[in-house]
């Protein structure tokens, strides 16, 4: 039994329905420009705010790394949670997140965590060089290098999805090369399926030449389809 006391609706139950553009997928928003003396935000969506422990309820403290590009590295922008770094954290500069959900935007009904800072947001765009008349769209994914800092790092969110996608062309083209080129155990030793099916066809044709069979009873029933013409041949 389930009773709920204090409370404006009466019977059924609350909708669960995500109202997320990403919903299962980690995903950071750094807003564009919003017009004079309007802050500027980085927001997590659930799945972003699940891999940076962001609790509701509860203020974190966010930092933010700059990878410098090189001949061989790209320049990508890091973030950690100060609670999982070890070692001295106070000369760092860090950031607080919102201590609920916040609300994207007057055009969407999805909230998510936030940090509230119109420099960081600018520093992204400039680092990353994009276009801040928009909002930008991140994935969040793991820092690929050890480090003593357990960090995230922000990526094209449509060159994630795309690389997702390479992925799996190979993938079909190796099993349908595997299949063509498949190895079948026989009496007579090993044949690939082609082999097997022209080995086969032959013993069939031999098969056929040696007991006529099937061409007698052809014969017959010829003869008894066309019993004139049988006569006639006779008379």
């Amino acid at each position: 039994m389930n009773i709920v006391f204090g409370t404006k609706r009466l019977g059924g139950t609350q909708s669960n329905t995500s109202s997320e553009k990403h919903p299962g997928r980690a995903v950071v928003t750094v807003e564009g420009q919003k017009g004079p003396k309007k802050s500027r935000r980085i927001l997590f969506n659930t799945a972003a705010a699940e891999l940076l422990s962001l609790e509701e309820k509860n203020v974190q403290n966010l930092v933010f790394g700059f990878v410098e590009p090189g001949a061989d590295v790209d320049a990508e922008v890091l973030i950690a949670n100060v609670a999982t770094i070890q070692g001295a954290t106070d000369e760092m500069v860090t950031y607080k997140t919102s201590k609920n959900k916040v609300s994207y935007g007057e055009d969407t009904s999805e909230r998510g965590k936030a940090v509230t800072s119109s420099h960081m947001c600018t520093e992204i765009f400039s680092f990353l060089g994009g276009d801040d008349s928009d909002n930008l769209e991140f994935a969040l994914v793991s820092f690929d290098p050890a480090t003593s800092i357990e960090s995230y790092a922000l990526r094209s969110l449509t060159e994630e999805t795309q690389g997702a996608d390479d992925l799996s062309t190979p993938d079909v083209a190796a099993a349908t090369e595997v299949v063509d080129e498949e190895v079948i155990e026989t009496n007579a030793g090993t044949m690939t399926g082609e082999e097997l099916y022209d080995s086969v066809k032959d013993e069939v044709l031999r098969a056929e030449e040696e007991n006529p069979v099937l061409q007698s009873e052809t014969n017959e029933y010829a003869e008894k389809e066309q019993p004139l013409a049988v006569e006639s041949d006779w008379m």
